[in-house]
């Protein structure tokens, strides 16, 4: 059963709505890495609820032989406090969510990863690892998990950005939730866009800071389009 795409449908109905470019540069099937800006946990169910709608399904493979044909499946990967949460940790494993802990863990979380995009899967990163969010919401210095993960595996990586998750809530998740409860009210508009694959050949051979950095630099430069005025959406999602 996939829930996890269906309840972020609905939270971002409830909270607000999502105005959505550049869909058709998702991967109908794997093996791919989507690379996400990460500003608050709010901004979790808009970028699910859209890659969902778009029929890249936060969950497991399903194994159906509508797979990979009328939809595809991604497996985002998730620090423990996710899994440790009561209420979004149930739904996380049954998202087939991969769990990202310390050290030893990020190494095993790493490791289930590249064995997903060596059976084909679609795996999500969000390569800032946390909320820390810039003033103005730009995405910060990436770990290099998502270099490695290109590194080694060869696949495309897929930027995607979004701007305004911060109007739904930020800050602690007491205050996000609380933010969260008046964006019912206000209905704040969260702008996201994907951009073109980035291809094994663009960063086949570089050292792996550089591999990071261009990941880093192609969300930035996705991030600037739907940060900036000049930015032109062709598909709203309510």
């Amino acid at each position: 059963m996939e829930l996890v795409g269906s309840v972020a449908v609905g939270l971002t109905s409830l909270f607000g709505r999502v105005r959505a470019d550049g869909l058709h540069h998702l991967p109908a099937q794997g093996p791919a890495i989507v690379a996400v800006n990460h500003t608050t946990i709010a901004d979790v169910p808009p970028v699910l609820a859209t890659l969902h709608r778009a029929g890249l399904r936060p969950s497991i493979p399903c194994g159906r032989a509508s797979c990979d044909v009328d939809h595809a499946h991604i497996r985002f990967m998730a620090s423990s406090m996710v899994f440790e949460n009561p209420l979004i940790g149930p739904l996380a494993r049954q998202a087939g969510m991969i769990e990202v802990g310390g050290r030893q863990a990020g190494a095993a979380a790493l490791r289930a990863a590249r064995e997903a995009l060596g059976r084909g899967e679609v795996v999500g990163i969000y390569p800032e690892g946390d909320v820390s969010a810039t003033e103005d919401g730009s995405p910060r210095r990436f770990h290099f998990g998502v270099g490695r993960l290109a590194s080694e595996t060869g696949v495309p990586v897929v930027p995607v950005a979004h701007h305004d998750a911060r109007r739904i809530g930020s800050g602690s998740t007491a205050r996000t939730l609380g933010g969260a409860l008046t964006s019912i009210v206000r209905r704040p508009t969260v702008r996201l866009r994907v951009g073109p694959p980035i291809l094994a050949g663009e960063y086949a051979g570089l050292p792996l800071r550089d591999v990071v950095e261009l990941i880093h630099d192609r969300v930035v430069d996705v991030w600037r389009t739907v940060a900036g005025n000049s930015v032109c959406c062709s598909d709203e999602r309510h």
